[in-house]
């Protein structure tokens, strides 16, 4: 059983609809945990922490080899399997859930892989193609392969040394390619591979007395752009070598979030972050220092959690102990206050790894040193994550307003489900879910007035602008979009296009529905046809719209004026038989009941 070293706090509630309030965070120990050792086992950001939506894995060294636990995300049942019997292997990374890299002082790179529908680990054993070798980074590539940044001693170094990457699947190893220039001093380096099939390298390469931070990129593994500087002249002690330590993970298709340590000045480290387009080379966002970051910080981890929002852990030295702190890149720009994960001025906490978590949860995996030089302990701890503008599912609507709704019942959280958005507004809840093929994105619903767009003149308009897209469609796809709102429609109520040209339109009769329920609409759209602003069959809809009911104007009404002077007799008919009195009478009757008819077509 998985034994807990103790809890800060228990409360783990979130906000549904407002900003998620800072919590507590917990810490647990894998079981069976000591390590005897005289050296450290895990390489700064390189801790072995793999994460996805329903699982946290951890490979961890024994003195028998060492096996990969997994718990169900909640950091305390854990199972294991064992990986290798080889206690020779020390070193390990987690590319995936099934594919590890581990090697030791003695050991060449092994892999050890493992098929979906076996338990069981077998090792491919290949002759490593380079000599003297530092292996500084691992992650696995879109096509699934591992990739590999190392580098050999240069100028009789013995940390710092040229930079090649190693391509590696179950057939062998690729043939080194040397990204840095001949002869260089690299120090760390990280790699990023993207959503797309762009992976980009990122380190850190001294240059006389001061380091500067490059990046390359490449689409197929064999063919390199050139090399861009990231950041200049950034400061270190001369003696010290591989002193600029950094890690580094995607925004997008080819944003990159870094984090570095650097000097600039100071007497000891501190942690700077910024994001830049690594196509360009241009900074996105400006390279900051890290809040309350304190002096003597070493091993920053970095993990994007949407478009200009990361975390950074980072390891602090506090008199003779070191402590795990975090914090986070709001989509605004600023930093919040950073927070003690580790809370333990006893032990040497070091080596952290940061990875978002399923839900609002950051995870933080690092090792304790009880004893020193003697014994280590892994620590996985857990907090939430505080940025209300968090987009898990990339529908424009953040997490805070989607959090605890399933309103298309299909057991996916709407914060998580690009097929769905849902929002407060002050008349109530809204939603839009496509029903058929396709994703939200860029889901918007301010007033006309705050788009700056004219009110139709012949409909009475009942809610705000709906503007959105659906992507990933097929060429020419139709795809259902349910509108839910939070008060019964008119059985009148369309759905009210504006066009490109600002021109407002109905829909086509049969593109429109009510639902069962009396409160939404569904609305067939078209890529390229009908509901499709930009009427090009691209596997995108744009589809800005409101919910409206035709003008009734007093033209339309066909009134018994002798019927409306006689119900109303007993009130307000006036006396005597004057026709002009009538006549003003009964105009005015008119306008009642226009008015009760648009208070009956409203919808709240």
């Amino acid at each position: 059983m998985f034994n807990t070293s103790f809890k800060i706090l228990a409360s783990l509630t979130l906000s549904l609809c407002l900003v998620s309030p800072s919590l507590a965070w917990e810490q647990h120990t894998l079981p069976s945990s000591y390590i005897d050792s005289n050296t450290p086992h895990y390489g700064g950001n390189k801790a072995p922490l793999a994460l996805s939506s329903s699982h946290i894995q951890i490979i961890k060294p024994q003195t028998d080899g060492f096996s990969l636990w997994n718990s169900n995300n909640d950091g305390v049942s854990w199972t294991s399997t064992q990986v290798s019997n080889n206690p020779a292997f020390t070193h390990m990374y987690l590319a995936s859930s099934d594919l590890i890299l581990g090697w030791g002082e003695t050991q060449v790179p092994t892999l050890f892989h493992r098929t979906l529908s076996s338990s069981s680990w077998s090792a491919s054993n290949f002759a490593w193609p380079l000599a003297n070798w530092n292996i500084i980074d691992v992650s696995s590539s879109t096509a699934g392969d591992i990739v590999i940044l190392a580098t050999t001693p240069s100028n009789h170094k013995l940390v710092e040394g040229e930079l090649f990457f190693i391509r590696g699947n179950q057939q062998g190893w690729s043939n080194p390619i040397q990204l840095s220039a001949p002869h260089s001093l690299v120090g760390d380096a990280s790699l990023v591979v993207h959503d797309s099939s762009l992976i980009s390298a990122v380190w850190s390469e001294r240059n006389h007395n001061s380091w500067h931070i490059l990046s390359r990129n490449s689409y197929d593994t064999t063919t390199w752009s050139s090399t861009q500087t990231i950041v200049e002249y950034i400061a270190a002690p001369y003696f010290q070598e591989a002193a600029i330590q950094l890690d580094a993970d995607a925004l997008n298709q080819s944003e990159i979030a870094l984090a570095y340590t650097g000097w600039y000045m100071q007497a000891h480290s501190q942690v700077w972050s910024k994001a830049f387009d690594t196509i360009s080379g241009q900074t996105t966002q400006p390279n900051d220092l890290l809040p309350d970051a304190g002096d003597m910080v070493y091993q920053p981890s970095l993990v994007t959690l949407a478009n200009n929002t990361w975390a950074v852990a980072w390891q602090q030295t506090i008199g003779i102990d070191s402590e795990i702190f975090m914090a986070q890149h709001q989509a605004d720009g600023t930093w919040s206050t950073s927070v003690n994960v580790s809370a333990d001025p006893n032990h040497m906490d070091r080596d952290p790894h940061i990875a978002q978590g399923s839900s609002q949860t950051l995870n933080i995996a690092f090792t304790r040193r009880i004893q020193a030089d003697i014994q280590e302990v892994y620590i996985f701890t857990e907090g939430d994550i505080h940025d209300s503008s968090l987009d898990s599912d990339g529908d424009g609507i953040p997490d805070s307003q989607e959090l605890g709704f399933d309103l298309n019942h299909d057991g996916i959280d709407d914060a998580f489900s690009s097929r769905v958005a849902t929002w407060m507004s002050q008349h109530g809840r809204y939603a839009l879910v496509v029903q058929g093929s396709g994703e939200l994105r860029q889901v918007q619903a301010p007033s006309l007035k705050n788009a700056n767009i004219e009110q139709p003149t012949t409909y009475h308009v009942s809610s705000n602008l709906f503007s959105f897209q659906i992507h990933a469609l097929q060429q020419g796809e139709t795809t259902p979009v349910h509108i839910i709102t939070p008060g019964t429609l008119d059985k009148n109520t369309t759905w009210l296009k504006l066009n490109p040209n600002a021109q407002w339109s109905d829909s086509v009769k049969n593109t429109v529905f009510h639902d069962d329920s009396g409160k939404g609409l569904i609305v067939y759209l078209t890529d390229g046809g009908a509901g499709d602003e930009d009427g090009m069959a691209d596997g995108i809809i744009i589809d800005p719209a409101v919910l409206a009911t035709q003008e009734i104007s007093p033209a339309n009404i066909n009134i018994n004026e002798t019927n409306i002077t006689s119900a109303a007799q007993p009130c307000l008919a006036p006396t005597g038989q004057n026709p002009w009195l009538l006549s003003m009478f009964s105009i005015f009757m008119i306008g009642i009941t226009i008015a009760n008819k648009r208070n009956q077509e409203k919808v709240i």
